[in-house]
Formats: structure tokens, sequence, C-alpha cells
């Protein structure tokens, strides 16, 4: 094989690896599904073993193909970083950063530092993806992603953005007018409620509320069934019900009197929100730059309470799985939380 074969169409099978299939592949790259799958054909003739297994439905490793990628993908990682910097790309952050993230710690966290990052590095072209479904990161081609605790994978570094905080009952003072108002937590299962349904099981999420050492499980009967958190917010605004949403989320509303607490000694604890991205994948510098962007940044409070939020401290950890039961992306799981859980259902048992 000639020297300059050896490298020739290794960061597209790479991608392709990555992404399961040459169309997303092609996506990621910026060229056509058929140069992707010529590019890759050039390369197993000149290595002259296949690397994946094609189908009309699903594109596969074979086994030569996973060590293959085994040792192409660090390799490929490290002559990128060797061309950033040879380039003075490395002290320049520039090119894509592709992020996902839930609709709060958008709102809440990175929304406000936009304009500021990109001011200060004009040359990164940012794509966010806001919405609530856990995905795979590294398959889904995002360099980076933001999420609760109980939620980061396996083999994730992950940097610690906001701290713990909590979840709060609120309804509109004109929903609560003409009923009366919850004075225990078997009293929201004779009022409307506006909830969301785990993508994961297709149950409707419960709502776990603790008061020092006591906690419940509530299950409303009949909820409104919203998965945008803006949207519940805006329904509840309007009258349609009760609803548990962040307290720094529901803190303005409640400050205009849109909206009041519910059962104000209750809430829900919240995991703390973690900036995470793979541990084995080179970081491109402008990852790099918006991890230390969110270090020096100072963002609202998370907690609701008017406090400034101290800026991240310590190095990175890794998260490992396990460490909680992620059902909705925001609430701590029931089992999670200390002292005895009652459940409470349409039958109040």
């Amino acid at each position: 094989m000639r020297q300059k074969d050896i490298v020739d169409g290794v960061a597209v099978f790479v991608a392709a690896a990555e992404a399961g299939s040459f169309s997303e592949a092609a996506r990621r790259l910026g060229i056509s599904p058929s140069a992707v799958s010529q590019s890759i054909g050039s390369l197993e003739e000149r290595l002259g073993t296949s690397l994946f297994r094609r189908s009309t439905r699903s594109l596969s490793l074979t086994d030569v193909g996973n060590d293959y990628l085994l040792a192409a993908a660090p390799a490929l990682s490290q002559l990128r970083q060797a061309a950033e910097e040879a380039s003075g790309r490395a002290g320049r952050p520039a090119g894509p950063l592709r992020l996902t993230m839930p609709r709060a710690p958008f709102d809440l966290l990175i929304a406000g530092t936009l304009v500021d990052f990109q001011n200060t590095y004009p040359d990164v072209e940012l794509e966010i993806a806001v919405e609530a479904r856990l995905i795979d990161i590294v398959k889904q081609g995002y360099d980076a992603g933001l999420r609760y605790g109980n939620c980061i994978e396996k083999d994730m570094v992950a940097v610690q953005v906001a701290p713990r905080s909590e979840a709060v009952l609120v309804a509109s003072p004109e929903y609560l007018r003409d009923r009366s108002k919850p004075r225990l937590p078997s009293d929201l299962l004779d009022h409307r409620a506006v909830m969301c349904r785990s993508q994961i099981t297709g149950v409707v999420l419960p709502w776990n509320l603790q008061s020092a050492d006591e906690v419940v499980q509530i299950a409303p009967p009949g909820p409104t069934i919203v998965h945008d958190l803006a949207s519940q917010i805006d329904l509840t605004v309007r009258g349609l019900g009760i609803v548990n949403a962040p307290a720094a989320y529901v803190s303005s509303p409640i400050g205009a009197g849109k909206l009041e607490r519910v059962l104000p000694l209750w809430s829900s604890p919240m995991e703390p929100v973690f900036l995470y991205f793979p541990s084995r994948r080179h970081q491109s510098a402008a990852l790099r730059a918006f991890v230390a962007f969110l270090k020096g940044s100072s963002v609202p409070s998370f907690n609701g309470r008017g406090q400034a939020k101290p800026t991240v401290q310590g190095p990175a950890r890794s998260i490992m799985a396990g460490e909680g039961i992620c059902e909705d992306d925001m609430i701590a799981p029931a089992q999670a939380m200390s002292g005895v859980v009652t459940a409470l259902n349409v039958h109040g048992n």
C-alpha cells in the first residue's frame, strides 16, 4: 500500500462507524452518501477486507472493522489535534460545536451566555438541540451535552455547571380562586395536573415530593400530558392546572403574580447539571473553549432564590451509570430520596 493511501478514507470510515449509517455520516461530513460509500469501498479494497456488514436496513462493523476502528479513531483524533496546534486553531477556536440539552438548562444556564461566547469566539459554529429525550451523543454526532446527574452515561467525563436544586408545585391565581387550595399532598388528587410521559417507559411520571424526611409519590388522575417545559408553564399560567417545575424556571412568573406556590413546604429534589462529553475522543478547541467559558461565567442561580450561582470548581469528574434512574430527565426518582415513600394514586392508596 502506498504511503498516501494509508489515511485516505479513514475519517469517512470513523464517521460512518460512529453514526451507524452512511447517510448520517454524509450529513455530518457535508458530502453525499454516494461519496461516503465510494470512499469506504476504496478503503476496503486497499485493505483487502470488508469493514462493514451491509443490508438494506442496517449497517454494522465486521470483526476486522471493529478492530480497525479501535485503532483508527484514536489515531485520527491525534492527527486532528496536531493539525489544530500546527495551524494555530488551538489558540483560536473555530469550527462546528454541536450540543444537546433539555429546556431548563438551556434557558437558565446557556441562553444568557451565548452572545458573550459568540462575541469572544466568532469562528465557532454553534448548533444546539434543545430536547428532553436521552440520546447517544457519539452516535448522533454531538460534541457534548448538558444533563442532570442521574442521566449521565458511563464512560463520559462531566463538569458540574449547576448545583442540586428543586422543583416546586405552582398554579395560577385564577385556577386556585374557584377551588380549594391543597393543604396536603393527597389533596392534589382532586386537582387538574400538567405532567409528562416518560420517553423510556411510556408511563406518566408521578410527582415525587419531599418535606423534611417524608416523601410521597403523587399520580393525579387524568392529567394533561405536555412534553415541553415552556409549554407546561404557559398552560399553567393560563389556568389549566398545577405543574411541578424547576424553581428557577417559575421564579419570574411567581414574582409577577402570574403563578403561586402550591404546598410550599413540599418540593422535588433535582440532580446537579453537568456538561458531559466522551472521555476517549479528542476534544476540539471549540469544545475546550466552551467548557472554560462556562467555568468562568457567572450565570443566574438554578435554585430560583435569586443568588448568584458559583462558578464551577474542581476538575472534571466521571459519572458512572447507575447513580440514579433517569425517567424524565429532570426530577430525581423517589427511590433516590431519603425517608419513607408513600404512593398516592387516584384511589388515594
